[in-house]
């Protein structure tokens, strides 16, 4: 007599657990799925400054260097964009990073650019890592994102950077060059003058 209402109790209570933990789970997956949505939602890289302007000596070479047209589009399209959207322009960019590295103009050829090259690939990778991590840490991706935008920043100081050593070289050559000039008139005049004793 006591079995059966023992049976039915337990079988109450085995059910009513199941129920609980069956009725918990939607809403954890509910509460994760109104946060992802609002991660996907949320606006990144509003604080990003501008980029430096390039000079007018290396706005010319850049015009030849394939690609750096689109990576510099490409870099503006990061201010205040959603995941989505900046994942889709992480892609450009990774693509078109290492495009530049591989295509480098003679005269950046440089030690420091290709370190600046080479620095914000990897930033560039590692925001696309951010970009495609299940569960999106919005603290992080904002910061990967300043980072890559800093590196790409410096890419574009050292571009500027070397058109003015560039110059400034050239102009100490042309110094050089007027002063061994002026040496060699003033030689000349020295020897025509001795010239001009002796006769």
């Amino acid at each position: 007599m006591y079995m059966p209402i023992f049976s039915n109790f337990f079988y109450v209570l085995i059910g009513g657990l199941l129920l609980m933990g069956s009725c918990s789970e939607p809403v954890e997956t509910e509460e994760t799925n109104s946060e992802d949505l609002q991660t996907a939602q949320k606006h990144y890289g509003q604080k990003l400054k501008d980029m430096p302007a390039l000079s007018e000596a290396s706005r010319t070479t850049v015009a030849t260097w394939s690609v750096f047209e689109d990576f510099e589009e490409s870099l503006q399209d990061l201010k205040n964009r959603t995941v989505p959207s900046l994942t889709t322009t992480t892609e450009k960019l990774n693509r078109q990073t290492d495009s530049l590295t591989k295509s480098i103009p003679q005269t950046l050829d440089t030690p420091p650019m290709q370190v600046r090259l080479k620095l914000l690939n990897t930033r560039v990778q590692l925001l696309d890592q951010q970009l495609k991590y299940p569960r999106i840490d919005s603290i992080q991706l904002e910061n990967s994102l300043e980072e890559m935008y800093s590196a790409a920043s410096h890419l574009l100081v050292e571009i500027n950077r070397t058109f003015r050593k560039n110059k400034i070289d050239e102009e100490l050559k042309e110094s050089e060059k007027k002063e061994l000039e002026q040496q060699k008139r003033f030689l000349d005049s020295v020897y025509q003058a001795e010239l001009n004793d002796n006769d």
